[in-house]
């Protein structure tokens, strides 16, 4: 949390999980959709009104005006959502750290974290392009 760089990548993590804790939210056990049209029972789950069979759905049930109202913002959010995802495909998941390196071994993208990991020891590593001058690093086993 020390350099701009953490910072981002946890506001990428972030972003992420907002995402995903709003899609789940506002999705449908049965369809797996935003809701369209959405009942709540007394219980307190929601489905899609059309999910349900109508002789399964008590006079009382009513729309949902309010988790139909989020689910029309989180349809506006989702383009904001997933340019945030396309950013954070340059962050290390585990440890929030600008993708740096190339392990050919792995065949995957990997943070200067990473790079001094056990995971790593002894592995062929290219610096990627746009940080550096282009350079292969070998790592030995210590």
């Amino acid at each position: 949390m020390e350099n701009g760089g953490t910072l981002a990548g946890e506001g990428a993590k972030s972003d992420w999980s907002l995402s995903k804790g709003l899609q789940d939210l506002l999705t449908c056990p049965i369809c797996k959709d935003y809701f369209s049209d959405p009942i709540t029972e007394d219980s307190g789950n929601t489905f899609c009104r059309n999910c349900l069979p109508p002789k399964s759905q008590p006079s009382y049930l009513h729309t949902n005006r309010k988790m139909q109202s989020m689910v029309q913002v989180a349809k506006k959010l989702k383009p904001c959502l997933e340019q945030s995802q396309a950013l954070r495909e340059g962050w290390c998941p585990e440890h929030q750290e600008c993708l740096k390196f190339f392990c050919r071994e792995d065949n995957e993208k990997i943070c200067i974290v990473c790079r001094y990991s056990i995971l790593h020891q002894g592995h062929t590593l290219t610096q990627l392009q746009g940080l550096y001058p282009k350079q292969e690093v070998n790592q030995t086993a210590q």
